[in-house]
């Protein structure tokens, strides 16, 4: 998937427009997931197409009209990649298809590393952004989805350093770490003191427990010591120098000019808040069909595609209705609560709903819902 995101990319920077074979590639894979899944008579993914099926055709004759067929397909194909893909990759690994592991899922970060990494490094890459912000993406297109990735696989990535000898896990850190403040975007290197609290906490939790007070404290200043350290690093990086021309932007000088909702709005939602407000009265306009089943992607007033809020779950109720929200979040929250997840797929679950709240593009992206499909998977017993 790496190297599809990097054909994708290639293809969007130097010809204006998505390459048509990265949409064939994932519409194969997820056709081919789920005749395997047909063949091997999983009759519960058959009920799942055929509610959506049953779905599709409401919001096509009772909501968006038929509109505009292509791109109100391609916008269902994105949306609900995710869920056919993780019950068709759920429902293989249980008969033994395929198994997922983490050391999969560390070579997986590995590579997404390489590609972002390597092109900074010999300025060959591309930027994050257009204008205003620095930072680099190496040879993928959107900072987001990228940023997400890193996010989410960034537990078990860390969990693998821990038991590296001291040097492979200085090594693997400082590449993370490149790899999330090159980009300039405040998601992933948040994500990572959030990944990193939970893991410090639950080991400090773990000694103080055992009683053992002397490596507890011992512990705790080492790190203390290592945060003021990060935040040298941090002060140099891409991501420290957007937060200051944001703030700049904003002509804020002092932290309690901060909260306000215009400020909030901008400058820890990028105007997420704002948009969620106007398609929120914009949906609530529409008529009841529209509200069940969705008012689709195409704005029939303009006849261009509508201002995304980038928030997931609110696109998803406002974009396929309510009916669209059960069909996408029914089968993994069926599938789930079955699940005994480990520590680290406790953390990336979270990271995963935190972001689809905060950044969007991580639950309708197919790039990173495949990851998050891949992640949520039940792994196999494979010693790491």
């Amino acid at each position: 998937m790496p190297f599809l995101d990097v054909l994708t990319s290639f293809f969007l920077h130097f010809q204006g427009r998505s390459s048509y074979l990265a949409l064939g590639v994932k519409v194969f894979f997820l056709c081919w997931l789920v005749v395997l899944c047909f063949l091997r008579k999983q009759k519960k993914l058959f009920w799942y197409c055929s509610a959506f099926f049953v779905y599709v055709i409401s919001f096509f004759l009772l909501a968006t009209k038929c509109s505009s067929f292509f791109l109100e397909a391609q916008g269902l194909f994105r949306t609900f990649y995710f869920p056919f893909v993780f019950l068709a990759l759920f429902f293989l690994q249980k008969q033994g298809f395929f198994f997922v592991s983490k050391r999969n899922l560390c070579f997986l970060l590995l590579i997404y590393l390489v590609f972002l990494i390597v092109p900074e490094i010999f300025h060959i890459g591309f930027a994050s952004y257009a204008h205003s912000k620095v930072g680099g993406i190496g040879w993928f297109y959107s900072t987001n989805e990228i940023g997400g990735i890193l996010a989410i696989l960034g537990p078990f990535f860390l969990k693998k350093l821990l038991g590296q000898k001291w040097w492979i896990g200085l090594l693997g850190l400082f590449l993370y770490l490149f790899g999330i403040l090159v980009l300039g975007s405040k998601a992933p290197v948040l994500s990572f003191g959030i990944m990193v609290g939970c893991f410090l906490f639950s080991y400090l939790l773990s000694l103080w427990r055992k009683k053992e007070r002397k490596k507890f404290f011992l512990s705790l200043f080492c790190a203390f010591v290592v945060s003021i350290c990060l935040s040298f690093v941090l002060y140099h990086s891409s991501f420290y120098k957007n937060i200051k021309i944001h703030l700049n932007f904003l002509e804020i000088h002092e932290v309690s000019d901060l909260f306000t909702f215009h400020h909030i709005d901008h400058f820890i939602f990028s105007e997420r808040l704002s948009f969620l407000k106007d398609t929120h009265e914009l949906y609530l306009s529409q008529s009841f069909p529209r509200q069940i089943f969705g008012m689709g992607i195409l704005d029939i007033s303009k006849g261009v595609s509508m201002k995304m809020v980038e928030m997931d779950v609110f696109d998803i109720v406002y974009h396929y209705g309510l009916c669209g929200l059960l069909l996408f979040f029914y089968p993994f929250f069926n599938i789930i609560k079955r699940f005994k997840f480990g520590f680290e797929e406790k953390v990336s679950l979270s990271l995963i709903l935190l972001l689809c709240l905060f950044t969007g593009h991580i639950l309708v992206a197919p790039s990173v819902s495949l990851i998050c499909s891949l992640v949520l998977l039940p792994k196999c017993e494979e010693e790491i």
